[in-house]
């Protein structure tokens, strides 16, 4: 990962951020992770810090970086980092290694493009929006009314509707032609609710 140290001139992090594209960036010393930079925290200590309006030539990293952040781990889950992500009201977080060296960060549009490509949203389909009881086997039952008509499912996401005892099932198939397929999961007893081709 690209990172900066804590006696890097804020002028510079920020050169760098702006090069990048980054919205913050990891402050390393000696292999140690010690602290995290937004463009915010520079943008403000420009305007007015605590020793009044300096230049940012002036000020150093290390005196304005996060010194306490959160992190996750490389073999944590996704669900992970997205829960810590949207608790801590974060953009982005580290990601250590069993040895708590930096290996990476994990920003929200990594998020977004990963719950992306869970959706198959670059692959050409039909989705297919269903409201489903909650029920053990409903998953396998769509599947199988799915392999019966010889159609692969591309993506298959699952949210709560905040109806009790129902499920939201959001399918994309490699086919444009549901008509039937659509008849026959509302005859096995899911409400489908949209149909569109993408």
């Amino acid at each position: 990962p690209v990172t900066i140290t804590s006696k890097t001139s804020a002028r510079k992090a920020l050169d760098v951020m702006q090069s990048k594209r980054f919205s913050n960036i990891p402050v390393v010393d000696d292999g140690h992770l010690v602290g995290i930079i937004a463009k915010e925290d520079i943008i403000n200590q420009y305007f007015c810090g605590e020793k009044g309006c300096t230049l940012m030539e002036d000020t150093l990293v290390d005196e304005i970086m996060t010194r306490h952040f959160i992190t996750v781990k490389k073999m944590d889950y996704i669900e992970k980092a997205i829960s810590l992500l949207k608790e801590k009201d974060v953009n982005a977080l580290p990601v250590l290694d069993t040895d708590d060296k930096l290996v990476g960060i994990i920003t929200r549009s990594d998020i977004f493009e990963a719950f992306s490509d869970a959706m198959g949203t670059d692959n050409k389909g039909t989705r297919i929006y269903m409201v489903v009881p909650e029920f053990v086997g409903q998953l396998a039952k769509i599947a199988n009314i799915v392999r019966h008509h010889g159609i692969s499912i591309e993506a298959l996401s699952v949210f709560d509707s905040g109806i009790i005892n129902t499920k939201q099932v959001i399918m994309k198939v490699n086919a444009k032609d549901v008509d039937h397929l659509v008849q026959d999961l509302k005859s096995g007893g899911l409400d489908v609710r949209d149909v569109g081709y993408l």
